[in-house]
C-alpha cells in the first residue's frame, strides 16, 4: 500500500476519534460561561454562548485540570481551565475576532487595562503582552485570525504546565 493512502496509525485514529467525540458533544451541552477567577459551579447562564463541553486531564506532575470548551456566537473557541478548587485560573481563545475581554477577564480586567495604559504598544498590529502581578495575558493575530490567553499567577495550581494548555506563560 502506498504511504499516502495507508490508514493513519492507531494513535492518530484515537486522537481524531476523541476530537470528533468532543465536537459531537459540544452542541448538546448546556450553555454556560464563567470568567477568569470565577467558579465553574457559578457559571452565568445567559444564553450568550452556543455550547460547552468539559474534558478533565492530568497536566504536569499529577495536577488535574478541567478544560471547559465554549464556542461563542462569534465563532470564538474559548478554553477555560480550572483546577480541583473549581476556580478558573487560565483561559485561552482563538477565532475570527477578539472576544469581550472585559467579560472574559472579569475582576482582572482593570489590572489588564492599567498595565496596557502604562505600557503602550509600539504598533497597532503588534502582539500585546501583559505581565502584571495579578494577570498575565497575550493577544495577537490579524483580521479573522486572532488568538490569546491569560492566567492569574496566584490561582495556577502547583504542577500545572501552562504551555501544555496552550496558555502563553
Amino acid at each position: 500500500m502506498h504511504p499516502l493512502t495507508a490508514p493513519p496509525p492507531l494513535r492518530a485514529r484515537v486522537w481524531l476519534g476523541a476530537v470528533f467525540a468532543l465536537a459531537a458533544a459540544v452542541p448538546l451541552a448546556p450553555c454556560a460561561w464563567a470568567s477568569l477567577g470565577g467558579s465553574t459551579s457559578t457559571a452565568l447562564r445567559d444564553g450568550a454562548w452556543k455550547s460547552q463541553a468539559r474534558v478533565a486531564a492530568a497536566v504536569g506532575s499529577g495536577a488535574r485540570v478541567t478544560d471547559t470548551v465554549v464556542l461563542t456566537p462569534g465563532q470564538v473557541l474559548v478554553h477555560e481551565y480550572s483546577g480541583a478548587s473549581g476556580r478558573i485560573f487560565a483561559v485561552s481563545w482563538s477565532g475570527p475576532m477578539v472576544p469581550d475581554l472585559q467579560r472574559l477577564y472579569a475582576d482582572y480586567f482593570p489590572a489588564y487595562v492599567a498595565w496596557r495604559q502604562t505600557h503602550p504598544s509600539l504598533s497597532l498590529d503588534a502582539p500585546v503582552e501583559v505581565r502584571s502581578s495579578s494577570i498575565v495575558a497575550y493577544l495577537g493575530g490579524h483580521m479573522r485570525a486572532f488568538a490569546g490567553s491569560a492566567y492569574v499567577p496566584a490561582l495556577v495550581p502547583a504542577g500545572v504546565e501552562l504551555a501544555r494548555l496552550n496558555v502563553t506563560p
